[in-house]
């Protein structure tokens, strides 16, 4: 009995490590067979992703397009080209001079550029006198893509300078009131904070050879020009009459109430303007306006 309860239990004991191996093995199993070899897939272009459809004095609206900008080669559109290579920052900014009424066809082709100006006043004792403006040219192309959308807006940018200062941006924005109205679900927008970053330009990416004149070359230094400096206690407004290099506090401040209202009469407003108290004797107004400032 002894010896076949021997042979018994030495089975048992081999049959035991077998089992014991067996699942060893399956723990140590070679990487290849755990990891999966699946090709990654490169995410596609965001390049002609649409963030809004801008109010447009153009038919329709005007496509603002993620776009792109190789900084290097310093080329691209849509807002990636409009906000890294010129710093304006906010949709609202680019729809009021896309609602312009200054828009010229470049020469035969389907593209068009809509102007306008952004200047700043200084006011003491009453009189208020320009010391900066900048014409702004917005470029839209309204060839037709295969979303069956215009490619839109090309470009914006600071006549003179490659890098428009903060408040060009800021004054645009707020003189174009129709930005802030109720948001369509039939065309939602994507917020600048959520706009895709793009250096590299779509696949089959046809540019026109009007959409290559920027009048801009790229610079080392982004740095505020003279009379771009800023208090802190700026207002804005817009004009599409030309501005005077001198006028009363009091003409400005009227001026601003009925500047906008009269080309685009549909959700084209002004913004409300605060006057310096008595006490400060110098401020700084900046005005919006889609004509010569003089």
């Amino acid at each position: 009995m002894t010896r076949g309860n021997t042979t018994v239990q030495q089975a048992r004991t081999t049959v035991g490590a077998l089992a014991t191996t067996a699942l060893l093995g399956a723990l140590v199993a070679p990487a290849a067979v755990l990891v999966d070899s699946t090709p990654a897939t490169a995410a596609p272009n965001p390049a002609y992703k649409i963030l809004k459809h801008l109010e447009y004095s153009g038919p329709g609206k005007a496509s603002l397009r993620v776009g792109y900008y190789d900084r290097a080669a310093d080329k691209g559109f849509g807002w990636n080209k409009v906000k890294k290579k010129h710093n304006i920052t906010k949709y609202s900014a680019v729809e009021y001079i896309a609602k312009s009424p200054n828009r010229d066809r470049v020469g035969n082709t389907t593209t068009y550029h809509m102007t306008g100006y952004a200047g700043k006043y200084r006011c003491r004792n009453g009189v208020c006198t320009l010391v900066k403006q900048y014409k702004m040219i917005l470029s839209v192309n309204e060839k037709i893509q295969r979303d069956n959308q215009d490619k839109g807006v090309i470009t914006m940018y600071c006549v003179g300078t490659v890098w428009c200062p903060n408040w060009v941006s800021k004054a645009l924005a707020d003189a174009n009131r129709s930005a802030r109205a109720a948001v369509d679900e039939d065309d939602p927008v994507i917020p600048e904070s959520e706009a895709p970053d793009n250096t590299t330009a779509p696949e089959g990416e046809v540019t026109d050879e009007a959409d290559l004149a920027d009048e801009n070359t790229p610079t080392g230094s982004q740095s505020p020009g003279e009379g771009d400096e800023t208090d802190g206690t700026e207002t804005y407004s817009s004009s599409y009459e030309p501005l005077r290099r001198s006028v009363s506090a009091a003409t400005l401040s009227a001026a601003t109430a009925s500047a906008s209202g009269t080309a685009f009469k549909a959700g084209h407003g002004t913004s409300k303007w605060t006057m310096p108290s008595a006490t400060a004797e110098d401020r700084y107004r900046y005005i919006g306006s889609y004509t010569p400032l003089r």
